[in-house]
């Protein structure tokens, strides 16, 4: 048997953690094909099947789930050697992984603060697209939602709940009969996510069955939803921790209280023995997770 070479092994580490041939390809800076001629040429190397079909997607073998935590642990000593040499006045780099909702609604629009606390810190942003548990080795902080109490065994802290109200702008609710119960809200232009299983779920909270959600309009990524629904395209169900802004100039406005999805989180993942400038990124996140939501009474 033919030795693999590194760079097929690190394409399947990092599609073993991203779980997705097109997000792999992104990260790698190649093509979705050249991903998948790396991992044929893997598995033919090795003579193993590492991964296989289910559904649409793909999930790892018991080999190549072996095989992805075994080269996690060595990309990552890897990773350790190249800082062992590094100078010790090069700038601390802190590097996260992040939903773009999180990224772009949350965290950022408050970074200036902890870059004032700590300006000699780097901090890097990747986006990740999935909701996975596992912390790669290249990355400190991770964070995204998960319905329930996550799986794993890397370190975890839910940052703040994910639960969703009916949101919508003035600018709508000029153009409409005023709202005065949540059965009114079915005569409205609904905006969903990917599915209309959240305002299915807020409705029956309610006591109401409605047959006709389908008809609304979708987005798959959070931040069209809400710019949709600031632009006046309808009534959205979003989590108040990620439209605060919006809240608090009266650009969005909460119709009830009443929540949807309320099982979800979002979470803050990180290895178990972080460096000290990541666990005072992470102290930090965890002061400013902590603020009272913004148009809410706090739970």
């Amino acid at each position: 048997m033919s030795r693999p070479s590194l760079s097929s092994l690190k394409t399947f580490e990092v599609v073993a953690r991203l779980g997705s041939l097109r997000a792999a390809g992104e990260v790698l800076h190649i093509t979705q094909s050249a991903v998948s001629h790396q991992l044929r040429r893997l598995e033919d190397n090795l003579q193993v099947q590492l991964l296989e079909k289910k559904g649409r997607g793909i999930r790892l073998t018991p080999k190549g789930e072996q095989l992805a935590l075994r080269l996690r642990e060595g990309f990552q000593r890897i990773d350790d050697a190249l800082d062992s040499i590094t100078s010790s006045t090069a700038v601390e780099q802190i590097r996260i992984m992040c939903l773009p909702s999180i990224a772009v609604r949350w965290l950022i629009p408050r970074l200036n603060r902890f870059r004032n606390l700590h300006p000699d810190y780097a901090i890097s942003f990747q986006y990740i697209d999935t909701s996975s548990t596992d912390v790669a080795p290249d990355i400190d902080i991770q964070i995204t939602w998960f319905d329930g109490k996550p799986p794993g065994n890397f370190h975890k802290t839910m940052l703040f709940k994910g639960d969703t109200v009916p949101v919508a702008s003035p600018l709508y609710l000029q153009t409409i009969a005023p709202i005065k119960y949540p059965r009114d809200l079915l005569r409205l232009d609904l905006l969903h996510d990917a599915t209309a299983d959240p305002w299915r779920y807020w409705f029956q909270g309610q006591g109401l069955n409605p047959s006709h959600l389908d008809r609304g309009m979708f987005y798959q990524d959070f931040n069209l939803l809400s710019s949709a629904a600031i632009a006046g395209q309808g009534v959205a169900l979003c989590p108040p921790r990620l439209i605060e802004q919006e809240l608090a100039n009266g650009t969005l406005e909460v119709l009830f209280t009443d929540r949807a999805n309320s099982s979800r989180a979002y979470w803050l993942f990180s290895h178990s023995d972080p460096r000290p400038a990541v666990r005072e990124f992470m102290a930090w996140l965890q002061q400013e997770a902590g603020e009272p939501e913004v148009g809410l009474s706090a739970d």
